[in-house]
């Protein structure tokens, strides 16, 4: 690894830890005095709960940072890694408010560091659809949770993180694979069954999951 290598990967952690570590406190800001200060956390109607998602969203960018700085990753890894901080970068946006623009603007400029060659990675993923498409809908998931009922924000954002975490892990485990997506799927469809959303996320979820488990296992 060159000394530009190097620096770019030091570079990244310190924007990406100094956005959790940020993502963080503005996530305990809105969940315990969100109420007091509307202007800057968007006056949302479930603080506790927005709070306590963007918590956990800005904890599993500060995973995806330091995981980014192996030097063994392969090139979707590292795209994982960048979704890892570009998706709670853009998604905390609508949980709270103006109290995330810092965070957001650390956690997208390390996201974007984090990619060493755009058309690699460009590649790797084109050829590797099912796990895009399935990251896509939990995405979606998370995103939709942020503005649903307080009762669903839990269920949603739980299982949005299921559904990426299953389109990432070891195809060859194939258990693990199923059990992520029936957490990504189930919980939401039933709770949100008046709508027709939830249910066609999960029809869409374990079809492209069934694809995804009859690809070549790989990392």
């Amino acid at each position: 690894m060159n000394a530009g290598s190097v620096r770019r990967g030091q570079l990244t952690v310190r924007l990406g830890i100094t956005g959790s570590l940020l993502g963080i406190m503005a996530g305990l800001a809105q969940a315990t005095i969100g109420t007091r200060i509307p202007e800057w956390t968007g006056a949302k109607q479930a603080p506790l709960a927005l709070g306590l998602l963007t918590v956990a969203l800005s904890v599993l960018a500060g995973l995806a940072t330091l995981r980014q700085r192996r030097a063994d990753l392969s090139v979707t890894s590292r795209a994982a890694c960048a979704l890892g901080l570009i998706g709670p970068g853009l998604l905390c946006l609508s949980t709270v408010g103006r109290l995330w623009y810092l965070p957001a603007l650390l956690m997208l400029t390390a996201g974007a560091l984090t990619i060493e060659s755009w058309p690699r990675t460009a590649s790797a993923l084109t050829a590797d659809w099912p796990r895009v498409l399935l990251s896509t809908l939990g995405a979606s998931a998370l995103l939709m949770s942020a503005a649903a009922p307080p009762q669903l924000i839990v269920i949603g954002a739980f299982g949005g993180v299921a559904l990426i975490a299953a389109a990432w892990i070891r195809i060859a485990r194939r258990a693990l694979l199923w059990g992520l997506v029936v957490v990504g799927t189930v919980p939401l469809a039933a709770f949100g069954w008046t709508s027709i959303v939830p249910l066609l996320l999960a029809v869409e979820a374990w079809t492209i999951a069934a694809v995804l488990i009859r690809r070549p296992a790989q990392a």
